[in-house]
């Protein structure tokens, strides 16, 4: 370039910049000196934040992987950093943290520190590995400062004279070294050294076009850094997956191969070739059936190969010979495995050796026959068997039906002894009065034959007699219904159902109980409280099995009071409380005695047949079970039982509404 005349105006500006310069030097330099303090604190700060942003994590890494190359070459790399005077990386071990690797001369005055935590990330997992420490020395800093105060002051000088090189170097600084250290960058990029940032020196804190530019390509680095690492951990997974799905495969205890849809091998496992006897090279690439196969069976493969090609089989048998030349019979199962098209590419056979299984259902199927053949003669010794005990059933059942007929006849005495205390009243009214009528009518028979009959007289003796033949009709009538109790109660049959009032086969049951056990035991006498609804709804009930229900109740609560009464005297006053009430659909009636009770261990047997809590002699076991099977059994309702032995027992009766 040729050389430009100088300008008056240059030499003035000159002039005037050595003048403001020199003024303003002065001035400046005071403030200079604490701005490029707090200045230098914090490019020390960015310096150490670069190091976190920029290190930590491929530190990390290498420290996983123990690779100590790397490591050296990054702990080198910060070292050379500016003002950076100390680094040392812990590792973390159980018993605490031990220095892995340490550069340069630790310092205690004039210096910034910080510390790292170094964790590994494997997926969602953070694993601390250790810690890196960095310390950052002030000395450079104090160093610079006064270095730079002499330069402000010989600089400032001579600064008017080399204003245009000073232009022409900060061109070079901010434009030209940039982009070539961009450029350098580019050339020199790898994977490997895809942790390693563009450093660019400037000053200030503000950005320029080039600084964007450098800032941009680090973050495609780091962009870089992460897809290649993606894909180092999905190549890492590809071989995991495909190590462990060789191990399941050649650890299986089945038969695992891969068939193409016309029957050639794939693949064949361990186990398979275990099995078959065949080598790996005389079978891949063979048709599996055709080198395996039974003669004989080209139909069965033909249906498992043209099933498999459509859907997957299940249990399907399939022999196979091997090549020692035995028979293996294998039950098949497969998958299919498909393009991306759907088409089916292969065809996954599972196959299980069940030839011993087989061996044994043919050993058993053998042994089923001679059983059969037994089987038959111990059926005939059976049905002899079975003859003789229909014979002793039969029996049993006549016993049975005899032990019922005596406790019905039983019942039967108890409600005769009650009914004729029952009817003796009746009767001893219409004697009585017949004999009254019959002396009144020889009376008035007298008067009518006098000459001077009292007309007065005779026609009150008529109203009299008329009286007393209401009286002898009224009692005749009350005989009548006791007697028609005895015989519905003696007559009617099981299937012989009625809509009744309970409460009145209470009151007449209760009656005949009460009047046989008086018969029975002279003395005898009991208090009864009645607490019976007076809207009671009718119920449907068999009328002669449900009063021998309530009989039976009624005489052994009278019984039960008696022997208390024997062993108390005079101290004891019997009670009978029976009640009837509707409750939930049901007509519940309450029988309850204040007697000796029964003993909590006997309750569970009470219902059960021939069992009694009476003396011998004094009862056949079966009333309790034949009124919880009249109860149950023909109403379909329910018969409980509370007591304490000397204290009380209540039996309850439960009777659908719609029994």
């Amino acid at each position: 370039m040729n050389e430009k005349p100088k300008s008056h105006l240059s030499f003035e500006l000159l002039k005037w910049i050595l003048i403001c310069s020199t003024f303003f030097t002065f001035l400046g330099t005071g403030v200079q000196l604490y701005t490029d303090y707090k200045s230098g604190i914090k490019v020390i700060n960015a310096t150490l934040g670069q190091i976190k942003d920029s290190y930590v994590q491929s530190i990390s890494n290498s420290l996983w992987n123990l690779d100590d190359e790397q490591i050296s070459i990054q702990v080198v790399g910060i070292k050379k950093l500016k003002d950076i005077q100390y680094i040392k990386i812990s590792e973390k071990r159980n018993n605490g943290f031990k220095v892995y690797s340490e550069v340069g001369e630790y310092q205690k005055k004039n210096t910034i520190e910080q510390e790292y935590q170094l964790e590994y990330r494997n997926g969602d997992n953070v694993i601390n590995i250790g810690t890196l420490q960095v310390q950052a020395t002030l000395d450079g800093l104090f160093s610079r400062l006064f270095d730079k105060i002499l330069i402000i002051l010989i600089t400032q000088t001579v600064k008017t004279f080399i204003v245009s090189f000073c232009i022409l170097y900060i061109i070079h600084v901010l434009v030209s070294k940039k982009i070539m250290t961009l450029v350098s960058f580019a050339k020199q990029l790898r994977i490997k050294n895809l942790d390693s940032p563009i450093i660019i020196d400037r000053e200030g804190s503000k950005l320029d076009e080039i600084d964007e530019l450098a800032k941009s390509m680090n973050q495609m680095r780091v962009h870089l850094k992460l897809s290649v690492d993606k894909m180092k951990r999905s190549e890492k997974n590809i071989i995991e997956e495909r190590d462990y799905s060789n191990g399941l495969i050649n650890g299986s205890p089945y038969i695992i191969c891969g068939l193409s849809p016309k029957g050639v091998v794939n693949f064949l496992n361990p186990v398979g070739l275990n099995i078959t006897g065949v080598k790996r090279n005389e079978i891949i690439g063979r048709d599996f059936f055709k080198t395996l196969g039974v003669s004989g069976n080209e139909r069965l493969v033909k249906e498992f190969l043209d099933e498999s090609r459509f859907t997957e089989v299940k249990d399907f048998i399939l022999p196979l010979l091997s090549k020692r030349g035995t028979e293996i019979v294998i039950n098949w199962s497969t998958l299919l495995r498909r393009n991306v098209e759907g088409e089916i590419i292969e065809i996954i056979g599972f196959g299980s050796d069940i030839t011993q299984k087989h061996v044994a259902e043919k050993e058993l199927k053998k042994y089923q026959q001679q059983l059969e053949v037994l089987v038959e003669k111990r059926t005939a010794e059976v049905e002899q068997k079975n003859s003789e005990l229909n014979e002793n059933i039969s029996e049993l059942k006549t016993m049975q039906t005899r032990l019922i007929a005596q406790e019905k006849l039983a019942s039967l005495g108890s409600l005769t002894s009650g009914i004729a205390h029952e009817l003796n009243n009746p009767l001893n009214f219409i004697i009585n009065f017949a004999e009254a009528g019959k002396e009144m009518c020889t009376d008035l028979v007298s008067d009518l034959n006098s000459d001077s009959p009292n007309i007065i007289e005779i026609k009150e003796s008529l109203d009299e007699l008329k009286s007393f033949s209401d009286i002898i009709h009224m009692h005749g009538k009350r005989a009548e219904v006791i007697i028609r109790s005895m015989l519905d109660h003696s007559r009617s049959k099981e299937s012989e159902r009625s809509a009744e009032n309970l409460n009145v086969l209470i009151e007449e049951n209760v009656n005949f109980a009460f009047h046989a056990i008086k018969a029975k035991y002279h003395g005898f006498n009991a208090k009864i409280e009645l607490n019976l609804s007076d809207d009671l709804p009718r119920v449907t009930v068999a009328k002669g099995e449900f009063g021998r229900v309530l009989l039976n109740m009624f005489t052994n609560s009278f019984y039960s009071m008696n022997l208390k009464k024997e062993e108390m005297k005079e101290s004891f006053e019997p009670i009978m409380g029976i009640t009837s009430l509707e409750e939930n659909n049901h007509v519940v009636i309450k029988i309850r005695d204040n007697g000796v009770g029964i003993e909590k261990d006997k309750l569970k047997d009470i219902f059960d047949p021939f069992f009694t809590t009476k003396p011998t002699g004094e009862g056949t076991g079966l009333g309790l079970s034949l009124s919880h099977e009249i109860i149950v059994g023909v109403h379909q309702g329910e018969l409980d039982i509370q007591s304490e032995a000397g204290e009380f027992a209540e039996f309850t009766i439960k009777i659908p509404k719609d029994s």
